[in-house]
């Protein structure tokens, strides 16, 4: 019996100790997958906004939109001549194309990050079909802000049509892991390289001001898309 007993300990001590290496190691490995999805959402915004287009001879095709859409956060939208995240069957005219990128909702209602591809040379009067693919499902808040080229400010809407920003700045909340964890929020500014030039074809100077190597955490509604939950913050400059 003394033995049996010996042996049952034995087994109970091995097993707790396999028991919890196994669930530390499956937390672990719940982290680096999302800091991994995490970062190829902000590396795939950072990619599409540095290779904005914009040209002073035609701004009325090139323009940087940006605006507040009612429950869901903000909208970008802006021309790029990046192909990430451009599926084959929507291989566009000269490789231009202007993305629009948002919180949208399923047919549940659930809200996630969205893109879709519009051809840069369209005709705006000509309506077009939109197909939205998934970003991200694992984002549950989106917004953005603008660096104005002439005095440095940031802000939350864009709707001049004869400029481009200077920098963008996202601000993206990601569903925790758990659903007692609160979201991660991350901010991550962007230079766009067509400001200056823009600028100076106006005979103006760009404002050097504030760059993005000092941007500071940004707070982000979550309650627009039913998220209204505290959320742990981290910045990002690029």
């Amino acid at each position: 019996m003394l033995a049996v007993t010996i042996l049952g300990l034995v087994v109970a001590a091995v097993y707790t100790t396999w028991s919890t290496s196994l669930t530390a190691w499956k937390r672990g490995t719940t982290v680096m997958e999302g800091f991994q999805r995490e970062r190829i959402v902000m590396e795939t915004l950072q990619d599409l906004a540095q290779s904005a287009l914009f040209f002073t001879s035609s701004p009325e095709i090139y323009q940087v939109s940006g605006v507040q859409t009612p429950g869901l956060g903000s909208t970008v939208s802006f021309v790029t001549g990046s192909t990430t995240l451009l599926p084959p069957s929507e291989q566009l005219s000269a490789g231009l194309r202007r993305v629009t990128i948002s919180l949208r909702r399923d047919q549940h209602g659930v809200v996630y990050l969205g893109l879709a591809n519009t051809p840069a040379l369209a005709d705006p009067e000509k309506e077009q079909e939109v197909q939205w693919h998934v970003l991200s499902a694992d984002v549950i808040g989106f917004g953005v802000q603008y660096r104005n080229p002439r005095d440095s400010t940031w802000q939350d809407r864009w709707e001049e049509g004869q400029l481009i920003p200077s920098a963008m700045m996202f601000t993206v909340a990601f569903r925790g892991n758990d659903r007692d964890m609160p979201p991660l929020v991350v901010t991550r500014a962007v230079e766009l390289a067509g400001a200056e030039l823009a600028l100076e074809s106006m005979g103006e100077a760009i404002n050097r001001q504030n760059t993005t190597n000092t941007v500071t955490q940004r707070e982000i509604n979550l309650s627009e898309s039913g998220s209204a939950v505290p959320a742990g913050e981290e910045s990002i400059g690029e």
